[in-house]
């Protein structure tokens, strides 16, 4: 686990940060939930954080992503010829904080939408 960590460079931490985030924005939220009855502005704000924070996953996975290419770009420009396989795990690492950005803002949609159903059943 560690070592896809470190495959996926700088933008991995960041990535780490905002999937706790979303963690702590899912328990706070479900311990609110159960507390409470009717609407809640405060809580609504905090269901719909869960989303906003998947959406910055996925760009920050992106980013990331474009980062890495350039520099395997980079890479492969300097080297002159270079192994098609080489080429393409240079990629295959640039893809890494994709992968995990999409993976984070699922896991953050199947949390919103679980939240929201529970939400609105309380606020009917």
């Amino acid at each position: 686990m560690s070592g896809f960590i470190a495959q996926g460079g700088f933008f991995m931490y960041p990535l780490l940060l905002i999937a706790l985030v979303i963690g702590g924005l899912a328990i706070w939220t479900t311990v609110r939930l159960r507390r409470g009855s009717g609407p809640d502005p405060v809580l609504e704000t905090g269901i719909d954080a869960t989303l906003f924070w998947g959406g910055w996953a996925v760009l920050l996975g992106l980013l990331g992503t474009f980062g890495g290419v350039y520099q395997a770009a980079g890479h492969i420009q300097r080297a002159g010829e270079v192994a098609p396989a080489l080429a393409w795990g240079g990629i295959r690492v640039a893809l890494t904080t994709t992968l995990v950005g999409l993976a984070i803002f699922i896991v953050a949609g199947l949390i919103w939408f679980a939240l929201r159903v529970g939400y609105r059943r309380r606020a009917a």
